[in-house]
């Protein structure tokens, strides 16, 4: 029998809801485990030590004092209300600062002369990335054909770590678990 089904008949037991059956078992676990006797006797005496204790009446004004220190309703929505109202204003004040200023300068997008300044310089923004991109491709390419070492210590390494990540994932997953 499991310790918790040993340490359900001592909660039956001291409940008084033990029928004579319950206790032959539980007298035989006590007997057969001595640390389930000796913590038998811990909980007897805690149980003791709680039915002897007097009962102690709560003060006369305790209700109502337990009573003025809940939370007001009231108080509280009013908080909810102007915290939301907060956070909704603190959204919108932005957004309609973005529409305000949109607006002022709405005619101004219409010239001809600003489209083709934001063309031009979106096509030298396109013309200098692709430069930066072709030299960085070539130094890669004349880097590798200086020193094939690299590619091969790099593929060597990526193996390397294929593998211990599988040994890792075969190790630390559970049977039954997919990666």
């Amino acid at each position: 029998m499991e310790s918790e089904d040993v340490y359900t008949l001592m909660m039956d037991a001291l409940d008084g809801e033990l029928a004579e059956a319950g206790w032959a078992e539980l007298e035989s676990h006590l007997r057969a485990r001595p640390d389930l006797a000796q913590e038998w006797a811990a909980m007897q005496a805690v149980d003791t030590l709680l039915h002897s204790a007097p009962l102690v009446a709560p003060p006369a004004a305790f209700v109502a004092r337990t009573v003025a220190r809940l939370p007001n309703r009231r108080r509280r929505l009013l908080t909810s209300v102007l915290l939301y109202l907060m956070l909704l204003g603190s959204g919108i004040i932005p957004l309609a600062a973005i529409v305000w200023i949109a607006l002022q300068f709405l005619p101004g997008l219409d010239a001809p002369i600003l489209a083709q300044s934001l063309w031009q310089g979106g096509s030298q923004l396109l013309r200098l990335a692709q430069v930066v991109l072709a030299a960085l491709v070539s130094g890669a390419a004349q880097f590798v054909t200086e020193q094939p070492t690299v590619i091969g210590w790099l593929l060597l390494m990526t193996g390397i770590v294929a593998l211990w990540g599988g040994v890792y994932n075969r190790l630390v997953l559970q049977p039954g678990q997919s990666a």
